[in-house]
């Protein structure tokens, strides 16, 4: 071998030991995945972009999912912080500016992410363990005050006997002729934001669950709180399933597949199944008799607030804050149609007793009537009803009248053929979440915000009983928030939501940020 070519040999060897060693400093500096960027992401991105919540389609829970991106495309692009929409809305390039709701992040941070972007976004290295990401665990902080639990829900039972009223991982059962509290039923995971009676009264459904975590479903035996001769101070309080809890209620099944808190929960005709509306865009059917999931229906594209079967149990509406009401066909689980007149979020529908018309209303102060068929439906009228967010709806027994409550603090009853007024109960003392008629129509329940049940006469609109506390004083924070920023917005079941702010209306605008 010449000198000449000896030493141009020697040249690309320096160059490619150079090039090695500079890419091992480079490779040195740039921050690493798991310890250093999984880190900033878990504290101040996962909130709103786990799989359960899903803010603009993007998952932070893993960096393969962090690097699939969201319904922008990609939102790091390795090596370019400056095409990275990210770091653009990190450093308030993009809009809105992220954290959403929250101060920007650091200096610091800003600085490491970028430097890991710039060094090519690299995820965990060969052979090292991947980092699987979970929301930082909620504090269990306790009030310095002694709080009650708000009224989240109400029910009668079939027979009016029973007021069924829903709290903070509660229920009461309650005698609707005295008020006298008979059964308190235990155990449940957050607030029980919706409450269902077996057709024959004999078993009842109690749904909510903790947001962002999992929806939750309990079904009590509660015959023998019904039973004749029944005494409330017969049965040793226990929370075991299969077990008498205080008042003689059992807890038969826990029902949990949900990935948030569920809003709504209805029992068919038959019933044979259950139905559950949640803040995870999912509307599920299930098996009343083993607790199985029997159909996932997936159509909606924002939280469902409201779920009911039609009477002859043929099929089920759901009402979303999508601004829309979707009809299914139980047998297939298909969607027959859509109804898409609202303007803004429903967060209470029902059926006509007859089944042939469906009411709907929500954060645009609208009542909306559709006649509803097989195959389609059609706006029959709508009005605007009241002066702010409508928190809850129904049909009274006979049809003949809709009943809505307010978060401008009003009941307001309305001729359901016109929506022409007939009567007010003004001046509420803190919004009614929650409403309930009684199966013979002359009663009307109403649950408020701040903790206290009264009963109504229909004819009259006076006060006949109330209003009392439902619940003693409980281990919760005053208008908790634990949905975070996404949901300020809606009170029609849930406390821990408001109407006051406007949280959960720019989580639909941020469905698309990503």
């Amino acid at each position: 071998m010449g000198l000449i070519p000896a030493l141009i040999g020697l040249c690309v060897m320096l160059t490619l030991v150079a090039a090695s060693r500079e890419t091992r400093v480079q490779a040195d500096s740039t921050p690493n995945y798991n310890s250093q960027v999984a880190p900033i992401l878990q504290k101040n991105c996962l909130a709103c972009h786990s799989s359960a919540s899903k803010m603009g389609g993007l998952v932070m829970e893993s960096y393969d999912t962090l690097m699939k991106g969201g319904v922008h495309g990609p939102a790091i692009i390795p090596g370019k912080t400056d095409q990275s929409r990210m770091i653009l809305m990190l450093e308030g390039k993009v809009q809105p500016r992220m954290p959403f709701g929250a101060d920007p992040l650091p200096a610091a941070d800003i600085a490491t992410l970028n430097a890991w972007v710039e060094g090519g976004a690299r995820g965990p290295a060969r052979g090292e363990a991947t980092t699987a990401l979970a929301p930082l665990a909620i504090p269990d902080i306790k009030p310095q005050v002694a709080v009650v639990s708000p009224v989240a829900s109400v029910e009668f039972s079939p027979d009016g006997k029973l007021l069924a009223v829903g709290g903070y991982q509660e229920v009461r059962l309650i005698d609707s002729a005295s008020g006298k509290p008979l059964a308190t039923l235990s155990g449940h995971a957050d607030y029980v934001r919706s409450i269902a009676f077996s057709p024959d009264g004999k078993m009842l459904a109690a749904a909510g669950g903790p947001p962002q975590r999992g929806g939750e479903i309990k079904i009590w035996d509660v015959s023998s709180v019904v039973a004749p001769g029944f005494s409330p101070a017969s049965a040793a309080p226990s929370l075991h399933s299969g077990q008498a809890l205080k008042g003689g209620a059992t807890l038969l099944k826990t029902l949990l597949s949900h990935k948030d808190c569920i809003y709504s929960i209805a029992w068919s005709a038959d019933g044979k199944l259950l139905a559950s509306g949640s803040y995870d865009k999912m509307v599920k059917l299930w098996d009343a008799a083993t607790g199985q999931e029997v159909k996932n229906l997936q159509d909606h594209i924002d939280a469902v607030f409201a779920v009911a079967f039609s009477p002859d149990g043929k099929h089920l509406a759901s009402g979303s804050q999508d601004r829309s009401v979707k009809i299914w066909d139980i047998a297939s689980g298909q969607r027959l149609y859509t109804l898409g007149d609202a303007t803004d979020g429903l967060t209470s529908m029902a059926y006509s007793p007859s089944g042939f018309q469906i009411a709907a209303a929500g954060y645009d102060k609208t009542i909306y009537v559709w006649q509803v068929g097989d195959s389609d439906g059609r706006l029959l009228r709508s009005l605007i009803a009241d002066e702010d967010s409508i928190l809850a709806l129904a049909w009274t027994p006979d049809g003949k009248m809709l009943v809505t409550s307010s978060s401008d603090g009003s009941i307001r009853f309305r001729d359901a053929a016109t929506l022409d007024p007939i009567g007010v109960i003004a001046h509420q003392p803190d919004w009614v979440e929650a409403l309930s008629l009684s199966p013979d129509g002359t009663r009307l329940a109403a649950g408020r915000f701040n903790g206290t049940v009264s009963l109504f006469d229909v004819k009259s609109l006076k006060e006949v009983m109330g209003p009392w506390v439902a619940f003693e004083n409980s281990g919760l924070g005053a208008r908790d928030t634990s949905h975070g920023a996404r949901d300020t917005g809606y009170g029609a079941r849930d406390p821990s939501l408001g109407v006051r702010d406007s949280g959960i209306r720019d989580s639909v605008r941020l469905e698309n940020q990503f």
